[in-house]
């Protein structure tokens, strides 16, 4: 076996990945993995696989949309009551058990699949970017 095809067949393409982990670590830390997020897709994205493209952007989406969230519940927390009220308490414990437990567990199944090179369609945000299922890695054997 040559060198090209060694390496195409044993090589991984694990950017999809780690798009997946900084989604998670956003998750709970939101803001720094979120912009180490957007580095990664202009550094890598275009050399990156089929399936670690649409690893990347699902995980840029999602982390768009739940930092969204809890930046929406962070200003209207201060905007209302404060922050050292119930009511502000109330949306921190909405975010952390509903928000991250659900996104959290696409990310984690996400992650599985990317760093075995496959495929995962976020439910809904795969859907409107128009993510295919069925989009797999090619390894002969």
């Amino acid at each position: 076996m040559d060198d090209q095809k060694y390496k195409e067949k044993y090589t991984h393409d694990y950017t999809g990945a780690v798009a997946m982990a900084f989604f998670m670590a956003n998750l709970l830390f939101i803001g720094i993995f979120y912009l180490i997020l957007w580095a990664l897709y202009f550094l890598a994205y275009k050399n990156a696989s089929q399936v670690s493209k649409n690893h990347i952007k699902q995980a840029l989406w999602g982390s768009t949309l739940t930092t969204a969230i809890a930046l929406t519940l962070a200003v209207i927390a201060f905007l209302t009551t404060g922050f050292a009220s119930v009511q502000a308490l109330l949306m921190a414990e909405i975010y952390l058990m509903v928000i991250v437990p659900l996104f959290m567990l696409l990310g984690v199944l996400g992650f599985s699949k990317a760093i075995n090179e496959r495929n995962f369609r976020f439910p809904i945000i795969g859907k409107l970017l128009g993510i295919e299922k069925g989009i797999e890695k090619s390894i002969e054997k």
